[in-house]
């Protein structure tokens, strides 16, 4: 029995230990937390489920922040460690922002962790982004995947979620691909 399979059989205490671990690190999140969070859209609600997922997913996700907070703390120059002009900009709304998207939350908790935003608004908003996002994901996604089941063989379906993630991820950190989104956004 694979660790997915047994996180599944435990209901919604597995989901809260695969969304956990499937937000503390990148990796873990397509191939525990996904998988276990789309079985159980089968018996539970979707405000449950988005509960459930988002409290601990939040709780997961702040690794990043204090990874951040740490890069400060060992950086010599405290001066080296830039808070670019869109976090500034944004505050703590990029936070609700990315938590609510699927991409990787990591590169952005880790520079407002360096920026040393405060830790429980962060967290808070976190959760919020996090609980809306799998609420609606498991409303709306569990029965589009269900319907889109078998379409790809598994091991392409996942690689071309990840694929999807790292492309919005690059497009909105890479400063080539940001500086045009951003100019447009402000016309």
């Amino acid at each position: 029995m694979s660790i997915t399979e047994w996180l599944t059989t435990l209901g919604l205490p597995g989901l809260f230990a695969a969304s956990f671990l499937g937000h503390f690190g990148i990796i873990l999140k397509e191939a525990v937390f996904i998988p276990v969070f789309i079985y159980l859209c089968n018996f539970w609600d979707p405000l449950t489920l988005g509960l459930v997922g988002g409290i601990s997913g939040g709780l997961g996700e702040l690794s990043s922040y204090l990874m951040g907070r740490g890069i400060t703390k060992i950086a010599k120059n405290k001066n080296t460690v830039k808070t670019p002009k869109w976090a500034k900009k944004l505050g703590l709304l990029s936070v609700l922002l990315f938590s609510l998207t699927p991409l990787p939350d990591m590169p952005v908790l880790v520079l407002i962790g360096s920026a040393r935003f405060p830790v429980l608004g962060v967290l808070a908003l976190e959760i919020l982004g996090k609980i809306l996002l799998y609420t609606i994901a498991a409303a709306l996604g569990g029965a589009l995947y269900y319907n889109l089941n078998g379409m790809l063989p598994t091991p392409y379906d996942s690689a071309l979620v990840i694929l999807i993630s790292l492309s919005f991820s690059i497009i909105f950190t890479w400063k080539k691909t940001r500086t045009p989104i951003l100019r447009e956004t402000k016309k």
